[in-house]
């Protein structure tokens, strides 16, 4: 038996994902007879996409690097259809198949990871508003405050809509005449 090549951080077991793939009858008929070196050649195929797209290499080196318990989940979903993939010898996976199934959602909470629609690190309650999160902003800094039209208002003190200086202004006032503070 070879060893894989592969390199990296795995986020789940090659026994894992044994067990995940035997079903009911110890794996007869099933990915789950591949051996070691293939199902740990899938675990890194899984492993590196979730890297990819969590933007993280989770390593244990440091306590901000032990990898959250969805990591492991997402990873065993993708190494089943990897796994599948070389058992099958390339023969096509139906969309019904659970295996795909599985797959599918697995790419679809990575893809909302990307995005920042989903945390990989929930706290427990009542932490809310603990979690850490990265801010993803793909617009340039183009605009500045004279930008936003607003002011304060003078008279209520609060934020209201304006036009740009030199504009007709339904109150009578724009930026230029000092009625309110300017945001820049």
């Amino acid at each position: 038996m070879t060893t894989p090549v592969a390199s990296g951080t795995l986020y789940a077991s090659v026994d894992d994902l044994r067990n995940v793939m035997s079903g009911t009858d110890s794996g007869t008929g099933t990915a789950a007879q591949l051996t070691d070196a293939q199902l740990t050649l899938a675990l890194y195929a899984a492993s590196n996409r979730v890297s990819v797209y969590a933007g993280n290499i989770y390593d244990s080196s440091v306590p901000d690097a032990i990898p959250p318990g969805i990591l492991h989940d997402i990873t065993l979903d993708l190494a089943c259809f990897w796994a599948y993939k070389s058992y099958l010898k390339s023969k096509e996976i139906t969309a019904q198949n659970p295996v795909f199934i599985a797959y599918r959602d697995a790419m679809g909470i990575l893809q909302d990871v990307r995005a920042g629609k989903v945390l990989l690190d929930p706290v427990a309650a009542p932490g809310i508003g603990m979690e850490t999160g990265t801010v993803i902003n793909r617009l340039p800094p183009i605009f500045t405050g004279r930008d936003s039209n607003v002011r304060v208002s003078p008279v209520t003190g609060v934020l209201e809509s304006d036009v740009p200086y030199g504009q007709w202004s339904p109150r009578g006032m724009g930026w230029g005449d000092g009625a309110g503070t300017l945001y820049e």
